[in-house]
């Protein structure tokens, strides 16, 4: 049985490869400090080091993200660009799904007003009501959307070959 991997190095270090077996152990160390740091995130609420948690937030996670996944990347011979090509589609996606289910409406009933000119409450609370239940029409298509990239990402690296013998990212791992 091959010995378990630095937990450090798999989790954040995007250099060399890895094999299937330490990718799936990357990828659920990847989810359980994504659910950690969500836990953290409500825990600390509203106070300054949720603000600052908030704002490492993305820093880890991407961290963790390229570090995981690219050294598989690089185990099937690839650079880190089909990763970052993913994260852009995450977002693309993000941004329509937004904009279709009521964003563009939203910020169009909103540039009518300006800093000199802001909306009064009731007219911020009646925007809210109006397009909060469209917008919500859009949360289960954005899930459904973002899962099945990242869960058809994740199947293509866990069952790609690995390239054999030595690449230009190091020496196949020891499997």
């Amino acid at each position: 049985m091959a010995p378990m991997p630095n937990l450090f190095k798999l989790l954040l270090s995007p250099a060399g490869r890895i094999g299937r077996r330490d990718y799936v152990i990357g990828l659920v160390g990847l989810v359980v400090i994504f659910i950690l740091y969500g836990l953290l995130l409500n825990a600390l609420g509203g106070s300054m080091a949720g603000f600052f948690a908030v704002l490492a937030f993305p820093f880890v996670i991407l961290q963790i993200a390229y570090s995981v996944y690219g050294k598989r990347l690089h185990d099937i011979g690839r650079t880190l660009w089909p990763l970052t090509g993913l994260i852009c589609l995450l977002l693309l996606a993000m941004i329509v799904v937004m904009l279709v289910y009521g964003g563009a409406d939203y910020f169009s009933a909103y540039a009518e007003y300006t800093r000199d000119n802001p909306p009064s409450p009731e007219v911020v609370e009646r925007l809210n009501a109006e397009f909060k239940p469209r917008q919500e029409k859009g949360e289960p298509v954005l899930k459904f959307i973002i899962s099945g990239l990242l869960i058809g990402f994740s199947l293509w690296l866990a069952l790609a070959k690995p390239q054999a013998g030595a690449n230009a990212y190091g020496e196949p791992p020891s499997r």
